[in-house]
């Protein structure tokens, strides 16, 4: 075990589940009364509930929850099952993100409220011991090997170790999964974002407010990290198969660079130099597929921008830049049908949602969606041509082939932020 440390409403038909009650014990299959019994469901799809701090459990394959026969503990009266009652995960207060790891052995999950991350066990769907961090994060990157994490703290003003001092707010803590404990850290001030290459060699780190890029090479003795200079508020980095190239977003003037617009650039990892940049319209997400990037920003006005770059070739595809929703945008995904689905977490959201969907065999974008709210989580479903997507606190089960909801819909009862697919 690892060891402590310190509802907007649709048109179509909805199922309402509720968590189970902690005055309720659970029987699973087999009969015997355990607590937070695994849920039996294949393809499981888990979901952060804001509100109550469980992580809601779905089958994917067939968008169905589990349901248990449930003992009240106070009559000992086993009764034939609760209509609506279904099988979570308590894990804590509060929850938003979620990382799964490489391995797919466990899931990583964030409370907010108390700067803490929870291990759960995919397998038995338990918690397996938590961690702290010295402040707020927004995301969190494993190693490809599954024995690391690397969290950016922005504000962190902690030692940790013997040997690393932050004398500036910002680092990238290092937790090592076996343990579960921080066990190293790296300042980098005001580090927000981070980005690790398929080697697990060289991480990128960028930070809210600079036009710098800093890299740590993991291999070092005593690993560094190095200030690169000549970005225009770098974001986020995709790496080659190889690990040799990476492909850094410049989010440009919507984070506040003055140093150049919005653009893709070719960043050379051994040699540590930058060797080409493309131009597009907005740059503040992306997704890269083969040697395919799509990438997602907002200029300003009233639309966001949608781009393709050939990264093979290091040029746009897209002549000019496809117009999508407004907004801030932080979460994209891509169909199994060949369509990407983008997601702005701020957004006007008055006739128009934050949700928006581009057909990428003719680069056309789909009417606007309704006004659901801002989009926090997102997740092509294998095998299907189904996407999960949060909406304003809300599950919605879009069809992908219509891009529409589709008919079959489950609201669970809070707020829910994010979703991951735990099966293959």
């Amino acid at each position: 075990m690892k060891r402590a440390v310190l509802l907007l409403g649709t048109l179509v038909p909805l199922l309402i589940i509720a968590s189970c009650s902690s005055n309720n014990s659970v029987t699973g299959p087999n009969g015997n009364a355990t607590v937070n019994a695994p849920s039996k469901l294949q393809n499981r799809a888990f979901i952060s509930n804001q509100y109550s701090g469980n992580l809601q459990i779905m089958d994917s394959q067939t968008d169905t929850t589990a349901f248990y026969t449930v003992t009240n503990n106070n009559t000992g009266v086993t009764g034939p099952g609760v209509t609506g009652t279904a099988v979570s995960i308590p894990v804590s207060t509060s929850l938003t993100f979620m990382v799964l790891s490489p391995d797919n052995l466990e899931t990583l999950v964030y409370n907010p409220a108390t700067f803490t991350f929870t291990f759960v066990t995919n397998s038995s769907e338990a918690t397996n011991g938590t961690v702290s961090m010295p402040n707020y994060a927004t995301m969190a990157v494993y190693s490809p090997d599954s024995k690391f994490v690397y969290v950016p703290v922005p504000n962190a003003t902690v030692s940790v170790g013997t040997s690393n001092t932050f004398t500036t707010p910002g680092a990238i803590e290092v937790i090592t999964t076996a343990s579960g404990q921080v066990t190293n850290g790296y300042p980098v001030p005001q580090a927000r974002y981070a980005a690790i290459s398929p080697s697990g060699n060289t991480l990128l780190v960028f930070a809210n407010n600079a036009d710098t890029m800093w890299l740590i090479d993991l291999t070092a003795t005593a690993p560094v990290a190095v200030a690169i200079p000549g970005f225009a508020r770098p974001i986020n980095a995709f790496f080659s198969s190889d690990s040799n190239t990476a492909y850094v977003l410049n989010c440009g003037p919507e984070c506040g660079s003055s140093a150049g617009p919005p653009s893709v650039m070719s960043f050379d990892v051994p040699s540590r130099t930058i060797k080409s940049t493309v131009a597009v319209g907005g740059a503040s997400v992306g997704v890269l597929k083969g040697t395919i990037l799509y990438v997602a920003g907002y200029p300003g006005g009233n639309t966001g921008t949608f781009d393709v770059v050939d990264v093979s070739a290091m040029t746009r595809t897209t002549t000019n830049s496809i117009a999508i929703g407004d907004g801030t945008h932080t979460t994209m995904a891509l169909s199994n049908n060949n369509k990407a689905y983008i997601g702005a977490a701020t957004c006007i959201n008055a006739t128009t949602g934050c949700l928006s969907i581009v057909d990428l065999g003719n680069t056309q974008a789909a009417p606007p969606g309704s006004p659901f709210g801002p989009v926090t989580g997102m997740q092509s479903i294998p095998n299907r041509n189904t996407m999960y997507v949060v909406e304003g606190g809300v599950l919605h089960i879009y069809d992908t082939t219509t891009g529409q909801l589709q008919a079959t819909q489950i609201s669970f009862l809070g707020a829910l932020y994010g979703v991951v697919q735990v099966d293959p």
